[in-house]
């Protein structure tokens, strides 16, 4: 999974990392400049300023607590002080049973797509499934929702174009009920977030499903990663009208704007409960805040979770833009046994002075700092 979505966010992490790369080539100092370019790279990764300054406000702080040395120190820690910026509460909505789910945001967000795949994934897992085609305006949107109902094999429910999506809700409502079904997506037509006229029908939609189910109503906004710092403007104004419970982030792979995800979670304390990284069934994924923050700043998904390491990617230096030269990480030597240790020294003490030996990263050294420590050891071999 983090695989996908580190490719997936490779425009925004090439960003950054281009970014960082002019930043620590002046050197490793910990001190007004490196703050201000960190400051500096995450907001032009669309992190978004208040929560770039939150960031590295957090990070100055952990520093000066932790006596951090240098800045390849302060990027070890980087990635969980972004992990820890987003709002998780709400996160497993999807989980739910039952659940009525309103899908809502501007034209071309990816709402129907989004639909669909939510309604395969679901009913491949066992859940019974209902889908709801309140967008009676679009043209060709009912017959895209019914393609993805006949694909997934689930029911769908729906009116001639041009109809009240109100009422299709209410339609929707009572078949789950009939049904029984635990898992309902209602997908709703695209609403101009600047026209009130607009955004007051939405609100009215909203309401007759909230007064009408039975079962909880949850209403998530889709956004497209694509539109940046608009994508705040429209979630302002969706959460203002609708009281949203969470985020879906779509084609974070069309874009080098993929921390608007973080920004809007940031502000609005809302989850992200999803983010498409393609086209395909499956690119559309759980999220998970520390596999995102690896993805955006270059590093590898390794943390710590319950006291045990978790480890979801396989370890390829080469893969990171912040190391793009620097040669593959060789597997550790076999511990030598207790009494070979001595000798074994003495004969790494005696090597010819040309001699190039990879040291292994000691345990407790974060994914940044090793990163480095090759980064460094390829100038020394290239200034020879």
């Amino acid at each position: 999974m983090f695989e996908s979505v580190k490719q997936g966010m490779s425009r925004t992490r090439q960003m950054f990392t281009e970014r960082m790369n002019v930043l620590l080539d002046r050197g490793p100092a910990v001190d007004e400049e490196f703050w201000e370019g960190l400051e500096e790279a995450l907001i032009l990764a669309d992190v978004g300023a208040p929560a770039a300054l939150d960031i590295v406000e957090a990070l100055r702080v952990e520093a000066t607590r932790h006596a951090l040395p240098d800045a390849y120190a302060v990027m070890d820690a980087l990635a969980d002080q972004i992990a820890s910026s987003f709002t998780t509460e709400g996160q497993g909505l999807f989980e739910e049973n039952p659940v009525l789910v309103l899908f809502v945001g501007i034209n071309g967000a990816g709402k129907t797509t989004t639909v669909g795949k939510i309604a395969a994934h679901s009913k491949a897992h066992g859940r019974s499934v209902l889908l709801g085609s309140a967008d009676t305006f679009r043209a060709a949107a009912i017959e895209q929702l019914e393609e993805w109902a006949r694909r997934s094999q689930v029911e769908i429910v729906e009116r001639e174009r041009g109809s009240d999506p109100a009422s299709v809700c209410y339609d929707t409502i009572e078949r789950a009920e009939a049904l029984g079904s635990d898992l309902v997506l209602i997908d709703t037509a695209g609403r101009l977030h600047t026209s009130d006229d607009l955004m007051r029908e939405l609100q009215k939609v909203v309401s007759v499903v909230r007064r009408r189910a039975a079962m909880p109503v949850r209403t998530v906004l889709v956004i497209d990663a694509t539109t940046g710092q608009n994508g705040l403007s429209q979630a302002r104004a969706f959460d203002k009208a609708l009281d949203l419970d969470g985020l879906i982030v779509t084609k974070l792979d069309g874009t080098a704007k993929g921390g608007i995800a973080l920004a809007i979670s940031h502000e609005l304390s809302l989850p992200i409960v999803k983010v498409g990284v393609g086209e395909q069934l499956d690119d559309l994924q759980e999220f998970d805040a520390h596999d995102f923050a690896a993805a955006l700043i270059g590093a590898e998904a390794v943390y710590e979770t319950d006291g045990e390491a978790r480890d979801s990617a396989t370890e390829n230096l080469a893969s990171s833009n912040l190391v793009s030269q620097a040669p593959s990480e060789p597997e550790p030597e076999p511990e030598p046994e207790p009494e070979r240790v001595t000798q074994a020294a003495e004969s790494f003490a005696t090597a010819a002075p040309d001699t190039t030996y990879a040291e292994e990263p000691k345990p407790q050294e974060g994914r940044f700092r090793r990163l480095f420590k090759w980064r460094g050891r390829k100038r020394e071999d290239d200034a020879r």
